[in-house]
C-alpha cells in the first residue's frame, strides 16, 4: 500500500509542476498475453520533433484456469506497476504517427514487487479536435516473479488539458 502512495504522489508533482497547452491524458486498455486484461492512464509530454515522454499507471488482470470455475480464480491474477516511457518518433503520416515506446517500471503482482522494462509501437492518429486515437501493441519483460513476458494490444484515446 505504501509503494501506491509514493507513485501516486510522484505522478501528481510530476503532472503539477509542468503543465502545458500540448500534454494530454492518455486512457487505454487491452488484451495481453498469457491472459491477461489490461488498463492504464497515463499524462504524456510532448518534446520536440514529435517525441515525448509518458508517466503511466497500470492495472491488470492474469487469469488462470482451473476445472472448478474461471470467476473463482479471475480476481486472484492482479497486479500494477507504473512506470515513464520514452516515444522516439518513427514516422510521421499525415494525421498521425509511429512512435517506438521503451522504459522502465515497477509495480506489484499478488503482493510480490517487480522491476520491468518496456519495448513497444504506439501507432496514434490525430483527429480534427485534438484528440487522439492510439493503438498500442506492447511488450513487457518484467523480473522477481513468474509473470516474466507480457505482451499484447491496447487501444485508448489520448485527450488533451
Amino acid at each position: 500500500m505504501k509503494m501506491k502512495k509514493i507513485l501516486l504522489a510522484a505522478v501528481c508533482t510530476l503532472i503539477g509542476t509542468g503543465l502545458h497547452a500540448q500534454d494530454k491524458l492518455t486512457v487505454n486498455a487491452g488484451f495481453q498475453f498469457p491472459s491477461t486484461l489490461n488498463a492504464t492512464i497515463g499524462y504524456e509530454h510532448p518534446l520536440s520533433d514529435g517525441h515525448a515522454v509518458e508517466i503511466y499507471g497500470e492495472i491488470g488482470n492474469h487469469w488462470q484456469q482451473s476445472n472448478d470455475s474461471i470467476s473463482g480464480n479471475f480476481w486472484k491474477g492482479y497486479y500494477w506497476d507504473g512506470g515513464i516511457v520514452y516515444k522516439h518518433r518513427l514516422v510521421r503520416f499525415k494525421n498521425g504517427m509511429l512512435r517506438f515506446r521503451f522504459g522502465p517500471q515497477f509495480g506489484a503482482a499478488q503482493r510480490e514487487f517487480f522491476l520491468g522494462i518496456e519495448g513497444s509501437f504506439e501507432y496514434s492518429y490525430v483527429f480534427r479536435n485534438g484528440w487522439e486515437f492510439s493503438l498500442i501493441q506492447k511488450n513487457n519483460v518484467n523480473f522477481v516473479h513468474g509473470d516474466t513476458f507480457r505482451n499484447g494490444l491496447l487501444i485508448g484515446m489520448k485527450i488533451p488539458f
